[in-house]
C-alpha cells in the first residue's frame, strides 16, 4: 500500500528509496556540496602558474622506461585514446577540442611551460596543472604515463 505522496520507485523492493527523501533539505545540501567540490577543484587547477616555470621536485623524477620501440608504440595507443582531441594527431596542439577555448601544449617544438624533464612531463600528466589538463593518475598507470612520456618526447622536432 502507498502512502499520500509515495511515488513508484524503478529500483528493487529491497532497495526502494520513496522520492520524497530525494528532494527537500537534503537534495539542497547534496547539491550545494558538490558545486563546492568542483568549485575548489577549479580554483585549485587556476593556482597553477602560466607562464613558464619549472618543478625541481618533478626534475629530479627519472625515467625507468627506456624509449624503445615497444614503449613509443604502447605510448602512442596511450596518446590516441586521451590526448589527440586536444593534442592533434602529430602533437602541435591542433586538436578537435583545441578550438574549446582551452591552449593544448605543443609538443612539436622547443616551449615546455611547465618544464621540459622527463619527470615535470610524468608530473603534468599524473597530476594535471589546468581544469582544461586534468590528471590522469586514477586512469593510468606509472608504467602508461612513462610510455606516454616517451611518445611525446618523440613528437618534437630536434
Amino acid at each position: 500500500m502507498r502512502r499520500r505522496n509515495e511515488h513508484v520507485n524503478p529500483l528493487p523492493h529491497h532497495r526502494r528509496i520513496p522520492f520524497r527523501f530525494l528532494a527537500g533539505p537534503a537534495a539542497a545540501a547534496l547539491a550545494l556540496a558538490g558545486a563546492l567540490l568542483i568549485a575548489a577543484v577549479a580554483v585549485g587547477a587556476q593556482e597553477h602558474p602560466a607562464e613558464a616555470h619549472q618543478h625541481a621536485d618533478a626534475q629530479a623524477l627519472e625515467n625507468p622506461v627506456e624509449p624503445t620501440r615497444e614503449s613509443l608504440v604502447a605510448g602512442r595507443q596511450r596518446y590516441v585514446f586521451l590526448c589527440r582531441q586536444c593534442h592533434g594527431n602529430r602533437g602541435a596542439g591542433d586538436g578537435d577540442m583545441s578550438h574549446a577555448g582551452g591552449i593544448p601544449s605543443d609538443f612539436t617544438d622547443d616551449v615546455w611551460t611547465h618544464g621540459g624533464s622527463d619527470g615535470e612531463i610524468f608530473t603534468v600528466i599524473k597530476e594535471g596543472v589546468t581544469a582544461d589538463m586534468q590528471g590522469y593518475a586514477n586512469q593510468l598507470r606509472d608504467e602508461d604515463i612513462w610510455n606516454l612520456v616517451n611518445y611525446i618526447k618523440s613528437l618534437s622536432r630536434d
